[in-house]
């Protein structure tokens, strides 16, 4: 079973899907753990940005199109088209999905749509292959009061993570690993209830 990691923010363009893709990177490359990162946004930024250009599971294509090596991450596009978000969860694809989520990943790492509920499918599907659930919700000073409101809504998370990003993103930044380190390292027994809010102006992670 797997480590489940949710980005999630209120907000587009806070740097969601780099963080996603970076922390990825890094748990691969300097943790040396099997990784599999789910591009769940409705742009599709993520695969776009890895030069993933095959068509997702969720628009009825097959897992030889979808699912690709890059960089020593498996990624996972799901879909093409942005009016796929809510619907089109049809039992044969849901199947596809749980088939890669049965692999041996240590980590699964999910770059969601903004705004995403906890109710999703595909959210409730990851859950039931992950016995720790993390959540890191992405957001800056305008919109820290609705994310930390989003945040409660999330009943299922293990731990859950603010980032508040102080400025805006440049991907020359780099979010402190330390505080990477301390969401990964966290022992969780039981729920945790509560949740921290760390500051940053940095977001790509080594």
């Amino acid at each position: 079973m797997s480590i489940s990691i949710f980005i999630l923010s209120l907000k587009g363009g806070i740097g969601k899907s780099r963080l996603s893709y970076e922390l990825s990177k890094y748990i691969s490359k300097k943790k040396f753990k099997k990784v599999l990162l789910i591009d769940n946004d409705s742009l599709s930024t993520l695969s776009n940005l890895l030069g993933h250009y095959g068509d997702g599971l969720l628009d009825g294509f097959d897992l030889g199109s979808s699912l690709k090596e890059i960089d020593g991450i498996f990624i996972l596009k799901l879909r093409n088209k942005i009016w796929f978000l809510e619907k089109f969860y049809d039992e044969e694809r849901l199947e596809q999905l749980k088939f890669v989520l049965s692999r041996n990943w240590d980590y699964i790492i999910v770059d969601n749509y903004v705004g995403i509920n906890e109710q999703n499918p595909i959210v409730r599907t990851v859950y039931d292959f992950s016995p720790i659930k993390i959540g890191i919700f992405l957001t800056d000073e305008l919109s820290l009061d609705s994310t930390v409101e989003y945040s409660n809504c999330w009943n299922h998370l293990d731990s859950k993570h603010v980032l508040l990003i102080n400025k805006s993103f440049d991907v020359n930044n780099v979010i402190d690993r330390t505080i990477i380190d301390n969401i990964l390292n966290q022992d969780i027994p039981k729920k945790n209830e509560q949740f921290t809010i760390e500051r940053t102006n940095k977001i790509k992670v080594f």
